[in-house]
């Protein structure tokens, strides 16, 4: 199963230096749940922050208004090549334990993110047509007569 992609620079990106509120702030604006932290849209991605991690940095006690979102740039951050298939996506995300995946050029570059719900939309519509495939067949093989041959 292959995605549509939105493209290269169509992922919402924070500097390092980013504010917290000014992350939070973004997020509301774009409507996303999060934000890859990069040097550009296009360099390699070194981290993301979630709406969850601003829950959690709130309820820790950090200040938003001072803290940076180079806090959230730790270890090396999973992604995926930019052309995997959803299964292989979701196998990553399954090991990884994330719920967002960074996708990456073969340089390591940003292209673009995907997102549980994004792999969920996508196997809904598969299903869909499956079951769609298998009523239709199943009227071919069981024609139901019409009201004018019941009638007769």
């Amino acid at each position: 199963m292959s995605l549509d992609r939105l493209g290269p620079g169509a992922v919402a990106t924070v500097p390092p230096d980013c504010l917290v509120c000014e992350a939070a702030r973004l997020m509301t604006m774009y409507s996303v749940g999060a934000l890859v932290i990069a040097d550009s849209r296009y360099a390699k991605p070194r981290g993301i922050i979630t709406d969850r991690d601003l829950v959690k940095l709130i309820g820790e006690g950090l200040d938003p208004k001072v803290t940076t979102v180079a806090s959230f740039v730790g270890p090396p951050l999973e992604t995926a090549p930019a052309e995997a298939g959803a299964e292989e996506l979701l196998a990553h995300m399954h090991k990884a334990g994330v719920r967002r995946l960074p996708l990456v050029d073969h340089e390591g570059r940003l292209f673009d993110i995907v997102s549980l719900d994004d792999l969920l939309v996508r196997l809904g519509k598969q299903l869909g047509q499956v079951a769609e495939t298998i009523e239709r067949e199943f009227q071919q093989e069981h024609p139901t007569a019409s009201a004018q041959e019941q009638a007769h």
